[in-house]
């Protein structure tokens, strides 16, 4: 541990490396901030926390899902320090649980949760667990029980696959779930989202990509510049970014978050076929970063399931624009407004987003 401790350090005097992907060395997206909004107190609420969704219920709140022997979800706000509820499920689903992700399905927001960690490839059923979100009252409901319902699927090769990242497309209703692989390219695989499932079948998923290809990642044993040991993936509410993080535990300069902006009328599919940006805000030391989440196309979060301590809760927004970089008409005056939690430039001719996009003016 010394050593490693020393190889930290040593990386963080010299730079982080860049991300070699598709054969190429991507330059950093520098868009973010990052700052750390709480400590998660484990005692108080949970153990190795692999997968976290900003409420969509309840505004202010994150869930947490734990991958214990009892398995629970909790609610905190960002601060992490207390819980606000804990939902147990009314029969037991699943296991090893590596991933959760919030989303709406024609008006009702569901919470989705991976039961598909499978560390020596050799499990037989994976599953989508998925109920509808319920309201956060710390006062007369601390403590709730939902139903689950679940999906049961498999690979489209026959295999078993290690998967730890899970995230929701809100414009296709579209589930997808990525493998994690140590040293070889990850894959992304998809199926569409239904109430109507039958339980006692199993869904063949649909592959999508590689994440990367195999040369990036060099050989030997030694730490890579691929991109491998996918943990955590979301979708933006609107669905216009996608992010999708790694872990390579000790080796902190190695661990990316990959950041795509979806083009107008493009899918996620071809969004993530494209080359991603790295985001340079991330590239610091998280041990066992398992979870990432959206809370707006401005916000997001990622945390670990560290159980040796108490993990941070980190908090990336996006860097405010210079108002020049807004396109409105000539000689207008301009100025900054926060509007739920977002920053607008205003104009006299209407309301802009800080990337220059012209949006209905607020009431």
């Amino acid at each position: 541990m010394f050593f490693a401790l020393l190889l930290i350090g040593a990386m963080a005097c010299n730079g982080a490396p860049k991300l070699v992907y598709n054969g190429d060395t991507l330059e950093w997206n520098t868009d973010w901030v990052k700052r750390q909004c709480g400590t998660l107190d484990i005692t108080e609420n949970i153990i190795e926390v692999s997968g976290i969704a900003c409420s969509r219920v309840t505004p202010g709140y994150i869930w947490m899902q734990s991958d214990e022997t009892e398995k629970y979800i909790i609610a905190t706000d960002e601060k992490g320090a207390k819980r606000a509820c804990k939902l147990k499920m009314s029969k037991t689903i699943g296991w090893d649980w590596e991933d959760m992700s919030g989303g709406v399905y024609e008006g009702t927001n569901y919470l989705f949760i991976g039961s598909f960690g499978d560390n020596d490839e050799q499990r037989k059923d994976y599953r989508i667990i998925w109920f509808e979100e319920p309201a956060i009252d710390s006062v007369t409901m601390p403590e709730q029980t939902v139903t689950p319902n679940y999906i049961r699927y498999k690979y489209p090769d026959g295999k078993s696959h290690n998967n730890e990242a899970l995230m929701y497309d809100n414009l296709t209703s579209t589930i997808y779930i990525i493998t994690k692989v140590y040293y070889d390219v990850c894959q992304v695989f998809k199926m569409p989202f239904r109430l109507d499932y039958n339980t006692s079948d199993t869904v063949t998923v649909e592959y999508v990509c590689d994440l990367g290809v195999k040369s990036d990642l060099g050989s030997g044993s030694k730490p890579s510049r691929g991109f491998h040991l996918v943990t955590a993936a979301d979708i933006s509410p609107d669905g216009k970014y996608i992010l999708i993080k790694n872990h390579n535990n000790i080796i902190a300069s190695y661990c990316w978050v990959l950041y795509w902006e979806r083009q107008e009328g493009e899918s996620i599919d071809d969004a993530i076929k494209r080359q991603p940006q790295p985001i340079k805000a991330y590239n610091t030391y998280e041990w066992q970063g398992e979870a990432i989440c959206w809370l707006d196309d401005n916000t997001f979060y990622t945390t670990s399931d560290a159980d040796d301590g108490n993990p941070p809760i980190f908090k990336f927004t996006r860097k405010q624009q210079d108002i020049e970089t807004v396109q409105p008409t000539v000689n207008t005056k301009a100025h900054l407004t926060l509007i739920n939690n977002v920053m607008y430039v205003s104009c006299t001719d209407g309301l802009y987003t800080l990337d220059g996009r012209k949006v209905e003016r607020a009431e």
